[in-house]
């Protein structure tokens, strides 16, 4: 029997849109360490690789390995039903063809029961390869998120340039081209809507995250500079995780995918995996 319960729906909520965005179905592989997700989008471009470790868990009981396949359209739209500060119960019981969802109100004046069948999901074992990141940088998820979206106004590529003086996020095409410099170790003004943890729409994940100013600031390691394009269309899928977090992490090797990493309040980690675009040309 499997059983998993978070204190708050909202982390299900948004994990789930996250991994939806790339995936429509998925194996959740479920172990006594926690829950897991590999899957591939279908051009083979991109990989999301979900974590949840079971210290994320206000109870977790796994008693064997198992492999839970789920529409992951189907389960967001259940979610949707619950309210975000509603603890969310995942069960499964051995040899059983669905999965039992249980949501319940902080006052525990309310319990909802929902019941989803399993799919039988035909997945590659897919193996992610220990990469030798030659360069990192680490900036704020709202930051990221914004120049994805800005980048979109010019084009359907995103070029990323590292040096030691900071990152580079240029795009071009038949409106024009822009782009956005960060300077390696800047900081930048915080929106006081990202700092109000107290505002209810923005219902934590286990726990309030407490942003800090210093969080803003960029962080940039390399070996050697560093400069690949990417589809905005998969960053933009990516982009959805700062919801998660309030820092992200994007590595990157030479001709090589890049990595996409947002830590879940120390629990787990959300990573995303992207092919570089190659010029037709070369």
């Amino acid at each position: 029997m499997l059983e998993a319960q978070v204190q708050l729906a909202s982390l299900w909520k948004r994990l789930i849109e996250c991994v939806n965005g790339l995936v429509n179905e998925a194996n959740f592989d479920c172990n006594p360490g926690g829950l897991s997700i590999q899957a591939m989008d279908t051009s083979h471009v991109a990989l999301v690789h979900m974590l949840l470790r079971d210290d994320c868990f206000v109870k977790y009981q796994c008693e064997r390995n198992s492999i839970l396949g789920i529409n992951l359209a189907s389960l967001s739209k259940i979610l949707k039903i619950m309210d975000n500060n509603d603890s969310l119960n995942l069960r499964h019981d051995e040899d059983s063809d669905v999965v039992i969802l249980t949501s319940e109100n902080s006052e525990k004046t309310r319990k909802c029961e929902y019941q989803l069948k399993l799919l039988e999901i035909e997945a590659e074992s897919m193996g992610i390869p220990e990469m030798d990141y030659r360069s990192t940088v680490t900036l704020s998820s709202g930051e990221f998120a914004k120049i994805v979206r800005d980048m979109n106004v010019f084009g359907d590529t995103v070029t990323i340039s590292i040096t030691k003086e900071g990152v580079k996020f240029s795009s071009s095409g038949d409106v024009g081209q822009g782009y956005t410099f960060l300077q390696a170790g800047g900081v930048f003004n915080v929106k006081p809507e990202v700092k109000a943890e107290q505002n209810e729409d923005d219902e934590p994940l286990t726990r309030k995250f407490k942003a800090d100013p210093a969080a803003v600031g960029v962080e940039v390691t390399m070996d050697e500079p560093i400069t690949l394009s990417f589809a905005l269309r998969f960053m933009s899928i990516f982009a959805k995780g700062s919801t998660l977090s309030d820092r992200v992490t994007l590595k990157f090797a030479k001709d090589s995918p890049c990595m996409v990493e947002y830590s879940i309040d120390n629990v787990g980690y959300l990573r995303y995996y992207l092919a570089p675009k190659v010029d037709d040309a070369e």
